[in-house]
């Protein structure tokens, strides 16, 4: 009789279960064919658009904004259904370390929007920095002035200026930026601030309060994995180096565009300081931003480069028309008209390896040692002055 009822209770679970894995399946499959529905209209729409008068397309605009939302929207829901496993364990640091294929996967399909920040500050390690310190940023905005607070007033009115949560002067999003930014500068007086850090501080107020978003600041700047420090130091020796890396992987695969742009003169620094300083926060659509940012956030900066050049490869034909009085305009407007996941899949499409990158990153520190010890200095260094055309890079920048 017991085994009667253990295998009658059994099945019964099992059925249960069953039941609930079909009706999550066709909750899944009704949402992909929606998904391509809807694909199918946005795809439709913009044929319709190439082909009416400019005076009429944005009308086809406004029908192409609201399907796009029903999309995205979309989208969310499927991410949601697809994160679910992991939202139920109880350790993402476990669940990543015995699941990293399908982690990476899931990551680089997209991080829900509701659990973005909770998952961010994990994969940078700054939940466990903000434990250990819990009075630290009240202390920090307690302890006076800094004497980059006039400096941070002054750029703030810069950073996000159409975002709802940053356009008005006085308003909550502006008050907490400084804040963080400020606290900041008080914690790191050897960093103290830069421009670019705004729209850091910025993006990661999007999805978590002010002390998370301090603390998450810092494990940005000062841990190995980002090592951003070396984009907000003085001098900034990491953007030099990025600049070697980003052009050398140009000349390797788009040679045509690289001699191109070297006849005219055109370095990267005069287009893509605010790419590698701001991880494309400056500028770029949210949803582009939010893609690179998870990537970039659990499998570190390789992806900065990888999406800087799916753009490059993106634009060769278009840019290789241009003179030189366009083309620097065009490059610092290539943001415009990016869709996020055309845009992620071409990044992820263009081999990249970790020890590629290392290497990379070991000859430009030889090359910079050959310099240092009498040698021809290395054509790609960039002293902290130097300005991309935006005001970003040495706008009001540190030490």
């Amino acid at each position: 009789q017991n085994v009667a009822k253990w295998l009658t209770t059994s099945t019964r679970g099992y059925t249960l279960f069953e039941d609930s894995l079909n009706s999550a399946m066709s909750v899944k499959t009704k949402l992909k064919d929606r998904i391509l529905k809807v694909e199918a209209q946005v795809k439709q729409y913009k044929k319709e658009k190439a082909r009416i008068p400019r005076a009429l397309q944005k009308c086809v605009d406004t029908e192409l904004y609201e399907i796009k939302f029903t999309h995205h929207s979309l989208i969310e829901e499927m991410r949601l259904l697809n994160w679910k496993e992991i939202f139920e364990h109880a350790s993402w640091k476990d669940y990543a370390a015995t699941h990293p294929r399908k982690v990476k996967k899931m990551v680089r399909q997209g991080i829900p929007g509701r659990y973005r920040g909770t998952l961010w500050k994990v994969m940078a390690g700054s939940d466990i920095f903000e434990k250990q310190n819990p009075d630290l940023y009240k202390k920090l905005l307690g302890s006076g002035d800094s004497r980059w607070d006039d400096y941070i007033r002054r750029d703030i009115n810069r950073t996000f200026p159409k975002h709802v949560l940053f356009r008005d002067k006085q308003g909550l999003g502006q008050a907490s930026l400084f804040n963080v930014l400020k606290a900041y500068s008080l914690y790191d007086t050897n960093v103290g601030y830069c421009q670019g850090m705004g729209f850091i501080a910025g993006l990661l107020l999007l999805y978590m309060d002010e002390e998370s978003s301090f603390f998450m600041l810092n494990a940005l700047i000062s841990t190995s994995k980002f090592n951003m420090r070396g984009l907000f130091s003085n001098k900034m020796p990491l953007l030099a180096r990025y600049f070697y890396i980003f052009e050398t992987l140009l000349a390797r695969h788009t040679p045509r565009l690289a001699s191109h742009l070297q006849r005219m003169g055109i370095h990267s620094s005069m287009y893509a300081s605010r790419w590698f300083i701001t991880v494309f926060s400056c500028n770029f659509p949210l949803e582009v931003v939010n893609r690179v940012w998870d990537i970039f956030l659990h499998e570190g900066p390789r992806i900065v480069f990888r999406v800087a050049m799916a753009i490059m490869i993106e634009k060769e034909e278009h840019l290789l028309k241009l003179p030189f009085e366009s083309i620097i305009d065009a490059l610092q407007t290539v943001q415009r008209g990016l869709e996020a996941e055309e845009l992620v899949k071409a990044a992820l499409g263009m081999r990249l390896t970790d020890q590629e990158f290392k290497d990379l990153e070991a000859k430009y520190l030889a090359d910079q040692e050959a310099a240092a010890m009498g040698a021809t200095p290395n054509s790609t260094s960039v002293a902290k002055s130097k300005d991309d055309g935006t005001g970003m890079v040495g706008a009001s920048g540190s030490g």
